[in-house]
């Protein structure tokens, strides 16, 4: 075998075929662009001209997805659910061309094949003891638990009871759910067309594959099982209103005729039995966070989460039904379900596309009501996205254009009100700087809050801060200074100076000056303890539980400090999390601390107490010594050894799989106080920031900061008696980083917050996580880079995941530097490589096309994985892999096997001709996809006969390979 050293970056060419490319422009079509000339097609005025009223609905409707979508990989779709016309569409490609597992959503066709096959009625209840458990299959609930509570069908279609349906699945087949599945269009392409052009062989049929039954398929979390979002909409469509199975048609309103695949008949008890899960789900069940009941229009549907075929990542569905009349109490006849929406998202849950269906439901509703009542209707057609959203999530603050008197009278205060100054140990630059209070709070704002936009909880975050500076005045009164910038107090960074600030910071800058000196103040008029948090898991911490009665005032620990539930960061990050630790890296890193060390082995970790808030508050350990230990001490002692993003909370369970320790919880970061993401949450709902503070901080008030006596400390030192008594009540730097990271509320599986923007002299701007640092150009906005950052940090952990166990040094690969290029031609300049190449990797950099070509191709995210595999292969192995190899690994890691084996090669290569053809970077992209192919299923072989880690071994022992 020849084993040439790779002397070239490794390349990622992904190609579109030219039919793909029709595909999308034909999809693309003005019809639903705000931003197109409507009056520049004949066929469009004739439309506008006969049903304008229609063409307007569309337009909005279009304008609404896409801001949706915002930015995210994934699709929607908006069809009339009476007749199958396409009334929006954003992402064509990925709407009918890819298939997915399709999670939950499968459920309501899985509860309809088990009615007809009498195996269960609208009655049958079921207690859910979750997990379930089978010799092949294990899945946990997304509800939370309920002892002693049974479901009916309903109700367990609204919760979406993984136990309830795998407990239905037992009594299936594959024959009956399979017949069941194929008369709703799945397996079979939907026949989907645009402007009466047929859109033959880009189509996927999906997968609906009749091999051995399995009940994970009941589920939809199996890979014989994959479906189209198109397939979706139109099979659900098909169940809610009739039977009527349609072929979507992406067509103008006016000579638009229904295409009829097939008439279903489905028995009217099954069809309300379904419809009254799904309307539980938005009322009470998955969907509930996101408001949709709220609207005023009837709106029902299901949520699903499935895993990808990476088996690693997440995707969110969300399928729903607008209807008329009076359905919100009655079951909607045929005919009455009007509209029917789906979102689907990569990297993401089932609440959060409900969430983002809502965008397109609040449109709807609005447009319906300005039908109803024309008079209402005051503002124009083409009015922009953001004056037609639903007023429960309008602005919080006025335009530039329309600041208001306050906002002013804000400002100006802003420059004149606080006499208090600050002292700041920058410790990365080894200096400390005096700065006022309030420019001191912009710098926090800058760092713990830096791609929040919600201006409401921006302003909750100023007071918090404001306040926590000011109780905490003296916290390095010994160091003679008040604060460093680090975790240990709050982080802090120094905010634009520069004319031309970003729309963030003017964003930060207006909510410190409209919240100027306000503080939050207890039923005694004392400043609080105001502590925040990233997530917290569904309640907020207890002080006296979580840090110990030391912490507490001395009359008991106050209201505010007792902790709430929040049910507003369920759809957030980090709602739930499950971290696997080997026995061996726990045992070691409890070694580490006197309080924990067991001795030399550790056979258990159990909690033996938890607090009110469902963090644990003793645990016990049981090995050559027991101990016991308060649960957060156990946190600390976990992350300090093993790193923060590990065991990011005290809110967990934990139990011995065999030589590991699964540890699953949800919240990140202590839990006191604030809690970032549900603040964020409030506020995109309409919450004014005093109700999101009264939320955290119960029995707290909103007061202004006293110019004599407390907090008004003009020196950095204080009494000797309040240092020692700060002392008494922190932690050691380490381990308040672990306390007090900040994540973003959209950094999702981010290992650390990411950091502040810096300007990167004439190359644009940059952008880093704990383990990334993108360089981008200016025009691109950070949300997208922030996106870029969080499927590289997931990447990392993927493979870290992967290699735990065979390679320990590969998950510790960082500082990868990322190059974005503005133009194709300057990736071409930069990396030699031909245009159609995707990225080029050479050690640790990472060079990319731009986004948006990415973006078109639809390889983005496949592509960030298939590039850090690459950083890894290369770091294992040398830079002496064969690029077979590498190749064939990167695409197996970065799942790209159902695109590279779509098409069969003419003739079979042998590998030392793979190897060869690779070596002299084929001219085209059609001839390497055929290699990359040939290299995948060389690598798959390997896998299927000695299993992943023996490969990754051969990678890091290739000299004697």
């Amino acid at each position: 075998m020849k084993m040439g050293v790779r002397s070239k970056a490794y390349q990622c060419h992904h190609a579109l075929l030219a039919a793909s490319v029709c595909a999308l422009v034909i999809y693309c079509s003005p019809w639903f662009s705000r931003e197109a000339n409507v009056k520049g097609s004949g066929r469009v005025s004739r439309a506008e001209s006969v049903i304008p009223d229609e063409m307007s609905v569309d337009r909005a409707l279009q304008s609404a997805a896409k801001r949706a979508l915002d930015g995210r990989e994934g699709t929607v779709i908006v069809m009339d659910a009476r007749t199958g016309r396409l009334r929006a569409l954003i992402n064509s490609l990925l709407a009918i061309g890819e298939a997915f597992p399709p999670g939950s959503t499968i459920k309501s066709f899985t509860a309809l094949a088990a009615m007809r096959g009498g195996h269960i009625d609208s009655d049958a209840r079921l207690l859910c003891r979750e997990p379930y458990r089978s010799p092949d299959f294990e899945i946990r609930c997304p509800h939370q638990p309920r002892q002693g509570t049974s479901y009916d069908l309903a109700q367990a279609l609204a919760h979406s009871c993984n136990y309830y349906f795998a407990k239905v699945g037992e009594r299936l087949n594959g024959g009956e759910f399979g017949a069941t599945l194929a008369s709703f269009g799945f397996g079979a392409r939907t026949g989907v067309s645009a402007a009466k052009e047929e859109v033959e062989g880009e189509e996927s049929t999906g997968a609906l594959l009749s091999n051995r039954w399995r009940v994970a398929k009941a589920l939809g979390e199996d890979q014989s099982l994959l479906v189209t979002p198109m397939q979706l909409i139109t099979a659900y469509t098909a169940l809610v209103n009739g039977g009527h199975l349609f072929s979507p048609q992406l067509d103008a309103p006016d000579d638009f005729r229904p295409r009829e695949r097939a008439r279903l008949k489905i028995a009217p008890a099954h069809r309300a039995t379904l419809i009254e899960g799904m309307r539980g789900a938005v009322r009470y069940g998955t969907a509930e966070s996101a408001g949709l009941d709220a609207l005023p229009i009837s709106i029902f549907g299901k949520t699903g989460t499935s895993t990808a075929s990476d088996g690693v990542q997440m995707q969110g569905w969300f399928v729903g039904f607008a209807a008329e009349g009076n359905s919100k109490k009655e079951l909607p006849r045929e005919g009455e379900v009007e509209l029917a929406v789906l979102v689907f998202l990569k990297q993401a849950h089932g609440a959060e596309c409900a969430e983002a269906a809502r965008e397109v439901f609040a449109e709807y509703a609005e447009r319906k009501q300005q039908r109803s009542h024309p008079s209402s209707q005051s503002k124009s057609e083409t009015s922009s996205a953001s004056s037609v959203s639903s007023p429960s999530l309008s602005s919080s603050f006025p335009s530039s254009q329309e600041a208001s008197p306050a906002a002013s009278s804000n400002n100006s205060r802003d420059s004149q009100s606080s006499p208090v100054s600050v002292s700041v140990r920058l410790v990365s630059e080894g200096v400390t700087r005096t700065l006022s209070l309030e420019e001191y709070l912009r710098g926090v704002l800058a760092a713990e809050a830096s791609v929040e936009d919600e201006f409401e909880a921006l302003k909750a975050q100023a007071v918090t801060s404001r306040t926590f500076a000011l109780k905490n005045m003296n916290r390095h009164g010994r160091e003679n200074y008040n604060f460093c910038s680090t975790t240990h107090c709050q982080r802090f960074v120094t905010a634009d100076e520069s004319a031309n600030e970003s729309a963030g910071e003017t964003m930060r800058r207006r909510a410190i000056a409209e919240t100027a000196d306000e503080i939050l103040r207890d039923e005694g008029n004392h400043t609080v303890d105001a502590y925040f948090h990233v997530a917290c898991g569904g309640a907020t911490a207890d002080m006296r539980t979580l840090w110990g009665a030391a912490t507490a005032a001395a009359g008991g620990t106050p209201t505010y400090a007792r902790g709430v539930r929040d049910s507003f960061c369920a759809t957030m990050p980090y709602r739930r999390w499950t971290d696997v630790i080997p026995a061996t890296e726990l045992l070691r890193a409890l070694q580490s601390d006197a309080r924990s060390h067991p001795g030399e082995r550790l056979d258990r970790v159990n909690v033996v107490r938890r607090d009110g808030t469902g963090r644990a508050e003793l645990v016990a350990l049981e090995g050559e010594r027991p101990r016991r230990l308060r649960g957060w001490d156990f946190k600390i002692i976990v992350g300090r050894a093993l790193g923060w993003n590990l065991l990011k909370s005290s809110r967990f369970e934990v139990e011995r799989r065999g030589a590991n320790f699964v540890f699953r919880g949800g919240g990140f970061g202590h839990g006191l106080g604030l809690c970032q993401h549900g603040a964020h949450v409030m506020a995109e709902r309409g919450a004014p920031y005093r109700q999101i503070l009264n939320n955290y901080f119960p029995g707290t008030s909103i007061g202004k900061e006293a110019r004599e006596g407390e907090g008004r400390r003009q020196k950095a030192v204080g009494s000797r008696q309040e240092a020692e008594s700060s002392d008494r009540n922190r932690l050691d730097d380490s381990e308040r980083d672990g306390i007090f990271r900040r994540v973003s509320y959209l950094s999702a599986p981010l290992s650390m917050g990411v950091s502040s923007l810096q300007r990167n002299g004439a190359r644009g701007l940059r952008l880093s996580s704990e383990n990334f640092r993108v360089t981008y150009p200016a025009e691109i906005e950070p949300r997208e880079i922030e996106g870029v950052l969080r499927a590289l940090e997931a990447a990392r952990k993927s493979v870290a995941r992967r290699v735990a166990d065979v390679l320990r040094d590969a998950a510790n690969v960082s500082a990868i530097e990322v190059i974005i290029h503005r133009t194709t031609s300057d990736f071409v300049a930069a990396t030699g490589q031909p245009p159609w190449a995707g990225a080029a990797t050479r050690g640790r950099r990472i060079e990319l096309q731009p986004l948006r070509t990415l973006r078109r191709r639809g390889v983005l995210d496949s592509m960030l994985r298939h590039e850090f595999a690459h950083v890894v292969i290369d770091a294992v192995g040398g830079g002496r892999t064969p690029r077979w190899l590498a190749e064939g690994l990167a695409a197996h890691v970065a799942g790209e096997g159902a695109m590279l084996t779509r098409e069969k090669t003419k003739r079979k290569l042998t590998i030392d001709e793979v190897e060869d053809a690779l070596m002299k970077n084929p001219p085209t992209a059609q001839e390497m996809h055929g290699l990359y192919a040939a290299s995948y299923r060389e690598v798959q072989a390997l896998i299927r006969a000695e299993g992943e880690a023996s490969v990754w071994r051969r990678v890091a022992i290739l000299p004697r390979f």
